[in-house]
């Protein structure tokens, strides 16, 4: 793989084949992973715009047309005529009108995208600053242990930790588990997060799909484990201990989210303080986002070793 291929990759001008290509490399090739976090610091800094055409472009554009042709019918206006001395327009008016228009939306429109994924990142800083003030609320009247996850039952997922807050009612508003930025904040209607109680009383696919939305936008910290023992994660102010962050995706390199176009998560660590981290793998010396020492998504291998899991995810894999 040359690194030309890696610069591609980083600046999303590969075709769809050639960019899964590389990601089934990424994820078998540590010295790979390595090579593109170095080629991502050599690249300038640039703000992550969504580029999306905005919605109702092609109608606003006709719209503009049809308003020109009204004009010039209503003043007299043929195709031949340049309308010299009277109000109209001709084909070269008609032409300059539509290319200012769409000159100005090329300025426009990524502006307003970039301010609206602005607004949407910090709107999901904000909400996981007062996840991590519920959870360390929730440690202080627990002898410093946040929820734990239970290694087994109904229970057995990262998300049971929103129930738990709201339950208990260290979180009132559920609003705060949607991160504006992500898929589950577009989907039609009000979401609203299972009770403890639903949770118990599912079965099969039914407990599968409450697991899935149960933590909402964000994954939580599966704990750690320490011989055959598992632990959930303990309360003690670590300024580099990841405790909630925008929930890892199954389908990016690394496990990165999803939530804010993929590039890049907001973290909440265990002192609170919230970061923006493009590089899950580079989070920590030690210590990537999603995976434990070892490249596992399970709990991590000691007390210091954090795993940030999917909502639906347990904390410990089957058989081990």
């Amino acid at each position: 793989m040359h690194d030309e291929d890696l610069l591609g990759y980083l600046l999303d001008a590969l075709d769809r084949d050639e960019r899964q290509q590389i990601e089934r490399a990424l994820r078998h090739d540590p010295e790979l992973r390595r090579r593109l976090a170095h080629l991502r610091k050599q690249l300038p800094p640039r703000d992550p715009v969504p580029c999306e055409p905005p919605a109702g472009l092609a109608e606003l554009t006709c719209d503009l047309v049809e308003g020109c042709h009204v004009q010039c019918r209503q003043t007299g206006w043929t195709p031949r005529d340049r309308c010299v001395g009277r109000r109209g327009c001709s084909l070269a008016d008609l032409a300059m009108a539509l290319g200012v228009f769409l000159a100005s939306a090329m300025l426009f429109f990524p502006v307003l995208a970039n301010s609206r994924y602005r607004s949407r990142m910090h709107a999901c800083q904000f909400n996981l600053q007062r996840l991590g003030a519920a959870l360390r609320g929730f440690s202080q009247l627990n002898q410093g242990w946040f929820p734990a996850i239970p290694v087994s039952g109904n229970r057995a997922a990262a998300g049971i930790f929103g129930p738990v807050l709201l339950e208990q009612e260290f979180v009132v508003d559920s609003r705060i588990l949607i991160c504006p930025g992500s898929s589950l904040a577009r989907e039609p209607g009000s979401w609203r997060p299972p009770t403890l109680q639903e949770i118990d009383r599912a079965e099969g696919q039914s407990l599968n799909r409450l697991h899935r939305r149960m933590g909402g936008s964000y994954g939580y910290s599966l704990g750690y484990r320490v011989g055959d023992r598992y632990f959930p994660p303990r309360d003690e102010g670590r300024s580099h201990y990841a405790l909630l962050s925008d929930t890892p995706s199954l389908h990016l390199s690394d496990r990165r989210s999803n939530n804010h176009c993929g590039l890049g998560q907001n973290v909440v660590f265990e002192d609170g303080h919230v970061e923006f981290i493009v590089d899950p793998v580079e989070v920590a010396p030690r210590n990537a986002l999603f995976v434990n020492r070892y490249g596992v998504a399970e709990a991590g291998a000691d007390k210091d070793d954090y795993v940030i899991g999917r909502s639906d995810m347990p904390p410990l894999l089957p058989g081990r």
